[in-house]
């Protein structure tokens, strides 16, 4: 997750200038006058591939294989996105260890109702005495530029494909008529 907000710039042709008085007035609380900054090149990404993203795993939690009902993930499109993040590594991992498994899987549970509270989606297990706590990153445009969103995109579009047992184009291409 950034720790601050980015600052949208227009490219001019020969400089880059904030974008309107919001973005200015972020530069001028944050820069001095003749202070040199790198700038990161991350094009927003486009609301079409934001809303295709929503309906191919829309698609896909539609179309779970049986075996897959009743898990925590099949309960929502919400839960099947986050947990397909989690399962392409796009998430936090918090690991602690306890000394004995009783204590790591009283933990466990704790962390895992908090996480979820907190995050909407949270992963947890236990391996021998230490408990791994996976929760989702945001996607939101805040948090996740438009390269990272790309590759996370396409990421969980394949995972989901194979979970449903199509192709990915497939998916890409159901997720597209039902996206409306």
């Amino acid at each position: 997750m950034r720790e601050q907000d980015l600052i949208r710039a227009v490219w001019t042709g020969q400089s880059f200038v904030p974008d309107g008085h919001y973005a200015l007035a972020q530069a001028r609380d944050r820069l001095g006058d003749g202070q040199v900054v790198n700038l990161d090149l991350d094009p927003e990404r486009s609301a079409k591939s934001h809303k295709h993203q929503f309906a191919f795993v829309r698609t896909a939690w539609m179309n779970l294989p049986e075996h897959h009902l009743g898990t925590p993930y099949a309960v929502s499109t919400e839960a099947l996105r986050k947990y397909a993040l989690i399962q392409t590594g796009y998430c936090n991992t918090e690991m602690m260890a306890m000394g004995t498994t009783e204590r790591a899987n009283r933990a466990a549970a704790l962390l895992s109702r908090v996480s979820t509270n907190m995050h909407g989606f949270a992963i947890t297990n236990v391996i021998g005495t230490v408990v791994y706590c996976h929760t989702p990153h945001s996607q939101s445009m805040k948090a996740m530029g438009g390269e990272a969103f790309k590759r996370s995109k396409q990421d969980m579009l394949e995972y989901l494909a194979d979970m449903i047992g199509v192709t990915a184009d497939e998916l890409a291409k159901m997720g597209k008529k039902g996206e409306t």
